[in-house]
C-alpha cells in the first residue's frame, strides 16, 4: 500500500520546479504567464502535500507555488517560540529573493497557513489582491483543539502506524462520511515523520481575527460544515458575523471536514480559480526563476 501512495506522491514532486532559498524549500508548477500567480499555504504539521489533489488542476490555468514552512517538510527550522507573523517574515525575505514579488500574486492558506497567509499579504501590500484562507486556525475561543491519539514513531511499519493515522485523520481533518484512502495516510505519515515546529498552541490565538480588519487584500474564509476545528453551526455562524464585518467574504462548504482541499478538491479548485482569477467571486454560502531546478525524488525520504 505505502509504495503505491510513495510512487504517486513522487510523480508530482517531480512534474515541479524546486527552489532552496534562504532556508526554504519552494515548488514551483509553471503555469500561463498572464495573471497573477498562485501561493499554495499549507496547515500546521504539513508541507506542499497538503494541495496534492489541487495541483494538476490548478496548474493548467495558474502559475502555481508552494512552500514548506519554516520547521516542517523539507525546510530548515525556526525558533520554538515564532509566531505567523515570524514565520510570514521569513517567507517575504525568500519571496522578494525570489523575485516573486514583480507581478500580483494570490495567496491561498490552510489552517496555520491562513494565519501565516494573511500576515505574509500584509507584507505584500498591494503586490497580494487576494487570500483565500481554508479552515483557518487562530479564531481563538471558537476554534476547536481536537484531541488525538499519541502518532507512531518514525519508521514504524505500515500496518502499525496506518490505523493510527487513519483514527487522527477521521477525529481531525476529515469529515465523518469521507473516504480515507492510503494516499492521505501516507502523506499525513510523512508529514508528521519531518514535522519538527508544533503550531497547536498558536492555533488557539486570535491571530487571525485580529489581522483579518487589517487586510488591504480581499479575503474569502472557507470552512467545511463538518470541519472539526470550527466547532459546529453556532461557531462557524459566530465567525460570519466577524468575517463580514471586517469587509471579507464567507463561504460554507456543506458536509465537508478541515482537509477540505483533499476530501473536495473540485469544490476548492473552483473556488481558487473564480476567486483569484477571472475576477468573479462565489455566491453566498448555504445557509452559514533563475535559482530553480527540476525536483529530485530520489532525496524525498522513504
Amino acid at each position: 500500500m505505502t509504495q503505491a501512495a510513495r510512487r504517486q506522491h513522487d510523480a508530482l514532486l517531480a512534474t515541479a520546479r524546486v527552489a532552496d532559498v534562504q532556508g526554504l524549500q519552494w515548488q514551483q508548477w509553471s503555469g500561463p504567464e498572464a495573471g497573477p500567480r498562485l501561493l499554495l499555504l499549507h496547515g500546521g504539521f504539513g508541507s506542499w502535500n497538503h494541495w496534492f489533489a489541487n495541483i494538476e488542476a490548478l496548474r493548467a490555468q495558474r502559475e502555481l507555488w508552494s512552500v514548506d514552512l519554516p520547521g516542517l517538510g523539507h525546510s530548515a527550522d525556526i525558533e520554538a517560540s515564532a509566531g505567523p507573523a515570524d514565520f510570514a517574515h521569513r517567507l517575504f525575505g525568500s519571496f522578494r529573493e525570489l523575485s516573486l514579488d514583480n507581478r500580483r500574486v494570490h495567496i491561498a492558506g490552510f489552517s496555520f497557513g491562513a494565519m501565516v497567509g494573511v500576515r505574509l499579504a500584509q507584507l505584500l501590500g498591494a503586490r497580494c489582491q487576494r487570500l483565500i484562507a481554508i479552515g483557518a486556525a487562530g479564531w481563538g475561543d471558537l476554534h476547536v483543539q481536537v484531541p488525538l491519539t499519541a502518532p507512531p514513531r518514525p519508521g514504524t511499519d505500515w500496518d502499525t502506524a496506518a490505523p493510527v493515522h487513519r483514527a487522527n485523520l477521521r477525529a481531525l481533518m476529515f469529515s465523518p462520511e469521507a473516504v480515507i484512502d492510503d494516499l492521505a495516510i501516507y502523506l499525513h505519515g510523512e508529514n508528521l515523520g519531518r514535522a519538527r515546529f508544533n503550531s497547536r498552541a498558536l492555533s488557539r490565538t486570535n491571530e487571525f481575527m485580529q489581522a483579518l480588519p487589517n487586510l488591504e487584500a480581499e479575503c474569502l474564509c472557507v470552512w467545511g460544515s463538518a470541519d472539526a476545528t470550527a466547532g459546529g453551526e453556532e461557531a462557524l455562524s459566530a465567525r460570519r458575523v466577524i468575517i463580514e464585518s471586517a469587509g471579507a467574504r464567507f463561504q460554507l462548504l456543506p458536509g465537508v471536514g478541515h482537509w477540505a482541499m483533499y476530501e473536495a478538491p473540485e469544490a476548492i479548485n473552483t473556488l481558487l480559480l473564480d476567486w483569484s482569477g477571472s475576477g468573479r467571486r462565489p455566491g453566498p454560502s448555504n445557509r452559514m526563476a533563475s535559482r530553480i531546478r527540476p525536483a529530485n525524488t530520489s532525496t524525498v525520504p522513504t
